[in-house]
């Protein structure tokens, strides 16, 4: 039987309870019935649970009404089965096998799951404070220890700016010329632009030399709170002040203060 039209044969439970829908990317546990909030929460989810419970698999099936994916090892000693729940985008657990058989060699080498996007979500509690200082080799470390999962630098690098770009959410976009040498670099801070909607909702623009070493010019766009205090938006630092280095700086603002 074609297993999309089994699926659909199982009926159109599309109220289910918002209380028993998991949206908990981190949810520790993967079971038979379990609902989903969508396919892509329950794909993080099995990343999760396939990294705290070393083993790894592989994606048979992926589309917008079926999820298929099985153990790594040829012989599919474990697999799970997931599909639409009726008309909604949540996604159920259909089959799921719970037992793995595959040698400790598959189940403890190089982990696939392990992606930078997937460590980022396990680390990121650990940037909630700006004074925080966890490197790459922290995370390193902490990988191997808590998780048994050996990473390479250069994904580690990776995963260590994707979390930093999720809590702290700051915008810095630069621009160098033809020959390689810096023009200008525009930074919006994340709390500067959570703040932005509750300021009075008037911008004011200025710039300034700059007397360092390297010279240029500070552009600056600020705002006042709600206590009439200044509240700075964003700032550029460009090589001179002229025409195009403002219409960048002001490109660059457009994109964030609507």
């Amino acid at each position: 039987m074609d297993i999309l039209n089994e699926f659909e044969n199982i009926g159109d439970a599309t109220h289910i309870e918002k209380k028993f829908v998991i949206s908990n990317k981190q949810h520790d546990q993967i079971e038979l019935d379990q609902i989903n909030k969508d396919r892509e929460i329950l794909k993080i989810v099995l990343s999760h649970y396939a990294i705290r419970n070393n083993f790894q698999f592989h994606v048979k099936s992926f589309c917008h009404r079926e999820y298929l994916v099985a153990c790594l090892d040829k012989n599919y000693s474990w697999m799970m089965r997931a599909s639409r729940n009726g008309q909604t985008s949540q996604f159920i657990i259909r089959r799921l096998g719970d037992t793995h058989t595959c040698d400790l060699e598959l189940r403890f080498k190089y982990q696939r799951q392990a992606t930078a996007t997937i460590i980022a979500d396990i680390i990121k509690n650990k940037y909630t404070n700006i004074k925080t200082k966890y490197t790459v080799a922290d995370i390193i470390r902490d990988m191997k220890h808590d998780y048994k999962v050996q990473l390479k630098y250069n994904k580690t690098w990776r995963s260590m700016e994707k979390v930093q770009e999720i809590v702290r959410g700051s915008n810095v976009s630069f621009k160098v010329g033809e020959d390689g040498c810096f023009l200008y670099v525009f930074v919006a801070l994340n709390a500067s632009m959570k703040g932005w909607p509750h300021c009075i909702p008037v911008v004011i623009i200025d710039g300034t030399f700059l007397k360092s070493a390297h010279r240029g010019t500070l552009f600056v766009a600020a705002t006042q709170d709600a206590g009439g205090k200044i509240f700075p938006l964003e700032f550029t630092v460009v090589n001179s002040e002229n025409d195009e280095s403002w219409d960048w700086f002001l490109t660059s603002s457009d994109m964030l203060i609507d």
